[in-house]
């Protein structure tokens, strides 16, 4: 190796001194400097490094060089360039790839303004936008324009209970051009950019956009720690966030970096908010006999199972607790395409019923629901038919006293899962009885069974009375601009906001079908409500509608809001018996909900934001209602 080190270091000598003795080449005599700034807030437009950021192509004009090379001017993150390498004469500039606007160019030489015109081709055809301009010695060139992008941070701060970075900024488009895309990207390097983050791709957390903006609207980026896992903690780290536009060849635009301080710290593991006791955590063997099971154990961990259904305890592969039910299916016979008698995959409990019974009877059947942690080793056996289904009893038999799912009701796909079977759209055989649920099965029959493993892990029942939860806008609309404010919420992740139009403020979503979980006699609406001005809302002319039909007037019910509103978040209590009634509306089939305003005041100067909407009956605990994640 220091033999390889000492040839190059004579090669690099001989070709020093080759340069020194032989080179009469002309050398460089000039070079062009400057920046490139707001055209707007005359602060500098800050890029992306090298040839991520923009573009400036450039070529001589002589005489002597009729084809001359094309060279390229490339900018610094903070927008400044500088390139030394230059020949006085005459120059032509071109703007290929940038994150300004080439329409909004100005320029801007030692001797004054520099005119930005037309290009054409030979043939006549227009080929973007040039300028032409001298060099002689040192010469500063000046660029302003619009950003296709312009982005303003308005936080960016390290959560250390969520343990993630929250970014809020704001976005500003100046053309018609499409948002593409938002990111928040992170590096040890104050130069941090979409192309600066020195550990790839994970350092980078993208949204994409894809519509128009007509006015500035904000934005919230989270990037969770797990992306900065290969990075020390309790180091400072440089965060940007970024913007692109749809427009041809555009590219990010940035705001200037932020310095965060990340440390780790250990947070309990997030799981599925439902308060109320398992109906088992399949953290043990059941009621199985168990010498039986201690037989089949042993077949199947030395593949001498072919010729039997098995059931077994895994303690390795589970979801949580300390392990899972697992069921594997007959082989099928070599020729036959169908098994002799139907394959089961049965929990223990099924053939010696559970004791004692399990009482589900505090949460009403119309909001009741079962949750089933669940392992498949190939979803495709599972055809979407009525060859099998998912039951619970209280008659400790099949067939009796029952409610099932068919595979129809749902979709399974490879691995761990978790199914959200409510009980107002099972079948149901008998008198089913919610105060006595004593077994559980799980089969399939279908000719494509054979050689299927199947796990259960966390059988649960809660009482499901959020409709929506507003982590998105989809669905939502509104005569101004919807925004997803993901900082100042309540529950989960998001909260849909919107601002008054000059007349009216109104907020409304549509959806299919929802089975309200509560009845007209006991039944509450529930929702949060954040009203940045409550006396401009005026809360006595505000309604809330809820309906069947698919609009506010027809099947609705309407309230007018509580006189008491506070300026912020508020929590807002509906009871359905004391709502107005427009026609009858269908508990079963809910269909749409609004949020309804006549106000006179400035277009925008009244911000809402909704979070949570849930129904629920009166006298029922809290701690069996769903909750969503902290």
């Amino acid at each position: 190796m220091k033999q390889q080190y000492k040839w190059i270091l004579i090669l690099g000598l001989a070709v020093a001194v080759s340069s020194c003795l032989g080179d009469n080449y002309e050398q460089p005599d000039a070079a062009v400097f400057g920046t490139v700034t707001d055209a707007t807030t005359g602060e500098r437009i800050p890029q992306d490094i090298g040839d991520q950021g923009s573009r400036l192509a450039l070529w001589e004009l002589s005489e002597a060089y009729p084809n001359p090379d094309r060279r390229t001017l490339l900018f610094k993150t903070d927008g400044s360039y500088r390139n030394n390498n230059f020949f006085s004469g005459h120059y032509k500039v071109k703007f290929n790839e940038t994150n300004f606007n080439p329409a909004t160019v100005t320029l801007k030489g030692p001797s004054g303004d520099i005119p930005v015109v037309q290009d054409y081709d030979n043939e006549g055809n227009e080929i973007g936008l040039k300028a032409e301009f001298d060099v002689n010695g040192p010469t500063q060139l000046d660029f302003t324009a619009e950003p296709w992008c312009r982005v303003t941070v308005k936080d960016i701060v390290f959560d250390e209970v969520k343990q993630r970075v929250v970014a809020q900024f704001e976005v500003e488009c100046t053309s018609n051009d499409k948002l593409k895309e938002i990111g928040i990207f992170c590096d040890r390097s104050p130069h941090v950019s979409y192309s600066i983050n020195g550990w790839g791709d994970a350092d980078v957390k993208s949204k994409k956009i894809d519509r128009v903006l007509y006015e500035p609207e904000l934005f919230t980026l989270k990037m969770p720690l797990t992306m900065f896992e290969k990075k020390d903690s309790d180091k400072d780290y440089w965060i940007r966030v970024g913007a692109h536009s749809d427009a041809e060849d555009a590219r990010w635009n940035f705001a200037p970096a932020v310095k965060l301080h990340l440390s780790t710290k250990e947070i309990p593991s997030r799981k599925l908010g439902i308060r109320w006791d398992l109906f088992d955590g399949c953290d043990d063997e059941g009621n199985q006999d168990a010498a039986k099971f201690a037989v089949y154990k042993a077949m199947w961990e030395k593949g001498q199972h072919r010729t039997m259904p098995l059931l077994y305890f895994d303690t390795k592969d589970f979801k949580s607790g300390t392990g899972a039910w697992v069921a594997v299916s007959n082989p099928i016979p070599d020729g036959q395409t169908y098994p002799a008698e139907p394959v089961l995959f049965i929990s223990p409990g099924y053939s010696n019923p559970i004791e004692p019974a399990f009482d589900a009877s505090a949460i009403p059947e119309v909001g009741l629901h079962m949750l089933l942690t669940l392992y498949v080793s190939d979803a495709t056996h599972f055809e979407r038919d009525a060859h099998g289904q998912i039951e619970i009893g209280s008659a400790a038999t099949s067939d009796e006293d029952e409610a099932a799912w068919i595979f129809g009701q749902f979709e399974l796909h490879n691995g761990w899962q978790t199914l959200d079977l409510a009980l107002p759209e099972a079948n149901k055989l008998g008198d089913f009885y919610t105060g006595a649920i004593n077994w559980f099965r799980f089969y399939h029959g279908h000719e494509l069974i054979g050689n299927t493993t199947v796990k259960f892990d966390e059988i649960r029942f809660y009482y499901k009375t959020i409709i929506e939860s507003c982590e998105s806008t989809d669905g939502w609309h509104s005569p101004r601009p919807l925004l997803l404010d993901e900082v100042d919420i309540k529950e989960g992740e998001g909260a849909v906001a919107t601002t008054n139009a000059s007349n009216r403020l109104e907020l409304w979503k549509g959806w299919g079908r929802i089975y309200v979980p509560a009845s007209l006699a006991a039944g509450h609406f529930q929702m949060w409500l954040n009203v940045s001005d409550a006396a401009k809302l005026n809360a006595s002319n505000t309604t809330v509608t809820f309906s069947s039909s698919g609009n506010a007037d027809a099947d609705a019910l309407k309230w007018t809001l509580p006189t008491n509103l506070q300026d912020g978040w508020n929590l807002v209590d509906l009871k359905i018996s004391d709502a107005t009634k427009a026609g009858t509306i269908d508990l079963k089939n809910g269909t749409y909900f609004r949020l309804y305003s006549d106000v006179a005041a400035e277009e925008g100067s009244i911000t809402v934001k909704v979070d949570r909407l849930r129904f629920y009956n009166e006298g029922v605990d809290v701690a069996l209602m769903d909750v969503l994640p902290d």
